[in-house]
C-alpha cells in the first residue's frame, strides 16, 4: 500500500510517499480502509524532531470504513464507517488501529470532518471535563478559542450549562464563536483579557 513516510526527522522534505507493507489486522484491531486524514500538531513536531527507529507511517487520526475485524472486537463490525485515533500509521491506504480507539461516524457526517474528530474534542473534552470538571452555572475562559481544540472546548463547555468567555482574533471567527455559544469573545490584540473577563 501507499503511505506518507519518513526515515529521519527534519523539514517537510523529509515525508515521502512510499510503498510499505500492509498493516495486520491484530485480535483487537479493526482495519480500516482510510478516506480521510487529518493532520495535526503532532504530526509536525514529531516529524521536525523525533528520531524514528525506521521508516515512520506519520499520522494521529483518519476516519474510513472497516474492512476487517479482529478476532476479540465484539463491538465493530465490516462496513462500520468510524474515525480514529493512534500514536502512528493513519496517513495511509489501510490503517489497523486498536478499535477501542475507533468512534463510529453517522451518516449524515463527511468523512473529512469526521476525521477532525478524534483529537479536537478528545483533547478538549479532557480538559472541559476530565480535567476541568466543568459544572453548569461555572464560568471558563477559553484562550486560542477559533483553533480546533478551542472551538471544541466552547461547544463542550456551553453544552455543560457553562458561561463561555472566549479569546480570538478577527470579526469572522468571533462571530464564529458566538454562534457556537460563546457569551463574550475578547480580542486579545485589543483589550486585555483579564480586566475584560473581570467585567
Amino acid at each position: 500500500m501507499k503511505a506518507a513516510v519518513y526515515d529521519n526527522p527534519g523539514p517537510p522534505t523529509v515525508l515521502k510517499y512510499a510503498e510499505v507493507p500492509d498493516p495486520v489486522c491484530g485480535p483487537q484491531d479493526v482495519l480500516i480502509a482510510v478516506e480521510a486524514i487529518s493532520i495535526e500538531g503532532g504530526d509536525l513536531i514529531n516529524r521536525r524532531s523525533t528520531q524514528q527507529r525506521s521508516r515512520w507511517i506519520v499520522g494521529y487520526a483518519a476516519a474510513g470504513t472497516i474492512v476487517a475485524v479482529g478476532d476479540e472486537v465484539r463491538d465493530r463490525t465490516v462496513g462500520d464507517r468510524v474515525a480514529a485515533f493512534d500514536m502512528q500509521g493513519s496517513h495511509a491506504e489501510s490503517w489497523a488501529v486498536p478499535a477501542a480507539r475507533t468512534w463510529l461516524v453517522p451518516d449524515r457526517l463527511g468523512m473529512a470532518e469526521a476525521a477532525v474528530l478524534p483529537i479536537s474534542f478528545g483533547t478538549a473534552y479532557h480538559c472541559v471535563t476530565t480535567k476541568g470538571r466543568l459544572q453548569e452555572g461555572e464560568t471558563v475562559l477559553i484562550q486560542a478559542a477559533a483553533g480546533g481544540v478551542g472551538l471544541a472546548a466552547v461547544q463542550l463547555a456551553r453544552g455543560a450549562g457553562a458561561n463561555v468567555i472566549a479569546v480570538a482574533r478577527e470579526s469572522v471567527r468571533q462571530a464564529r464563536l458566538s454562534g457556537l455559544g460563546a457569551s463574550h469573545v475578547i480580542d486579545r490584540l485589543e483589550n486585555d483579557v483579564v480586566e475584560e473577563s473581570d467585567g
